[in-house]
């Protein structure tokens, strides 16, 4: 399952994984998100493979309960305003013993409000919805995940917090001022990390 699947490159990836005979599930809240996802699996020769990708909020996804195996997620739930929505449903659809595997932005330390202020306002930009590590992983935990274990963690540099900013693009996203950027540096940090739904409770 791979919540926020955009334009359907894990998707594809995790057909390879699960071979022939597995199933993925990609959810997105953009139609257009899901029409190239479309496309991708068709240029990829894998249309023939129990794939489904529907448009769909990651917070309430209307799928079944404990319906998958693994959830995967790349730098999308930063984006989301309602992080808990996110994971809760995330555990409620994962089965017992299933495996959250994401990629997130989070905050290193606080920043003042007039400048989330100002990220906030370009909310597509992905700096616009991250949040302190902190409550990151108190939001993970309240919905229920065990183990977690950060796989590895980048601070972002320069460019990469401007072209995080500007995401997808800067013909859609305004870049921010350069003084906002100075004052962002190294206090944002990329995260991969894994979590596991008990299988007892």
């Amino acid at each position: 399952m791979d919540f926020g699947c955009g334009g359907g490159i894990d998707v594809i990836l995790a057909a390879h994984k699960v071979g022939e005979y597995g199933k993925v599930v990609g959810i997105d809240f953009a139609p257009q998100m899901i029409e190239r996802a479309k496309q991708a699996v068709i240029a990829s020769g894998f249309q023939e493979r129990d794939i489904k990708l529907h448009v769909a909020d990651m917070g309430n996804s209307q799928l079944q309960k404990d319906f998958a195996d693994v959830i995967i997620s790349n730098c999308v739930i930063n984006l989301c305003s309602d992080k808990v929505a996110v994971y809760e449903e995330a555990f409620r659809i994962l089965k017992r013993g299933g495996r959250l595997a994401v990629s997130d932005i989070v905050l290193s330390e606080n920043i003042d409000s007039q400048l989330r202020e100002r990220f906030q306002a370009t909310w597509t930009g992905c700096l616009g919805g991250a949040i302190l590590e902190e409550s990151y992983w108190h939001t993970v935990r309240k919905a229920g995940f065990a183990e977690i274990q950060i796989v590895s963690r980048h601070t972002l540099t320069h460019e990469e917090l401007k072209a995080m900013a500007c995401c997808p693009s800067e013909e859609f996203t305004p870049p921010p001022k350069n003084e906002d950027l100075a004052t962002m540096e190294k206090k944002v940090d990329s995260v991969k990390f894994t979590a596991v739904k008990p299988s007892l409770d």
